[in-house]
């Protein structure tokens, strides 16, 4: 797959910060001693002209807060960054992440539950989004 260089930018910061319950099987030092990159997730996209756009954007929920079901026409990581989430993709089981824990959407895939694991402490997320420029962030399911 060819990677356009502002594609190869967002690879490298998602290899740097988007974990899965998955150890990642490769570490790679960075160029300064004292510092280094370990990918967390990796998944293959489909390379399709659609993805033409890439975001990174935060989401934070206070407590006991969530998202109605949704969907996103890009492909979306997803990296808790502080706090607890509990998400489902279309009709699978209900996940908890924590801080230093993400996961992967393909585009169009439902997010079901999307919800701040406490009724006490907030949560918040890094979310890589790859997409046609100009689609919003999410599309509400009825």
């Amino acid at each position: 797959m060819r990677c356009e260089p502002w594609c190869a930018s967002l690879m490298w910061v998602m290899a740097a910060g988007c974990a899965s319950p998955h150890p990642a099987s490769s570490e790679r030092p960075a160029s300064r001693p004292g510092s280094k990159v370990t990918v967390l997730l990796t998944e293959p996209l489909a390379t399709t002209p659609a993805a033409t756009e890439g975001r990174m954007l935060t989401v934070e929920y206070p407590p006991g807060a969530s998202t109605p079901a949704h969907h996103h026409d890009g492909t979306i990581f997803a990296y808790v960054v502080e706090g607890a989430v509990v998400t489902a993709l279309d009709d699978g089981p209900e996940k908890r992440f924590e801080a230093g824990q993400g996961w992967y959407e393909r585009p169009g895939q439902v997010h079901r539950v999307s919800r701040n694991a406490s009724d006490t402490k907030p949560a918040k997320l890094l979310v890589v989004f790859l997409t046609e420029k100009g689609k919003p962030a999410l599309e509400l399911e009825r």
